[in-house]
């Protein structure tokens, strides 16, 4: 079966079965559509160097010295008290993709400033929207 067979009869079970099909929601991302709350992967396929520029990032033993961190629980267990509610988060516009820091935690691609950074950097704004100090 192809792939796109297998994505009709899927849709085809969801709306047989009573549940509307779950739509990602889409943006302009120079010149592409993307989705706009991707994965880390999603980024990566662009942003390897191939397409976009290269992304540097940290999946593994982060600390400040590395890249950010993503692929990771926010806030990371056991050190709830050095980060701020993720309720606060939300209101400052930082996403959390499954409850973990992933690019689009950063990056609010409907925003057209450079790096289409979610929070502003001015006197560590975007760092300290999530880290106490």
């Amino acid at each position: 079966m192809t792939r796109s067979a297998f994505a009709v009869l899927a849709i085809l079970s969801l709306l047989s079965a009573g549940a509307e099909p779950v739509c990602a929601e889409m943006t302009d991302h120079h010149g592409f559509t993307v989705e706009l709350h991707a994965s880390v992967e999603d980024c990566v396929v662009c942003h390897d160097g191939s397409i976009a520029k290269n992304v540097v990032y940290c999946l593994n033993d982060c600390s400040i010295m590395t890249p950010h961190a993503v692929k990771h629980r926010y806030p990371p267990p056991g050190r709830e008290a050095a980060y701020r509610p993720v309720a606060s988060l939300q209101e400052a516009g930082i996403e959390l993709v499954d409850g973990m820091v992933a690019c689009v935690s950063c990056h609010n691609l409907t925003n057209q400033s450079p790096y289409h950074l979610a929070v502003g950097i001015a006197a560590s704004g975007l760092c300290l929207t999530c880290h106490i100090q």
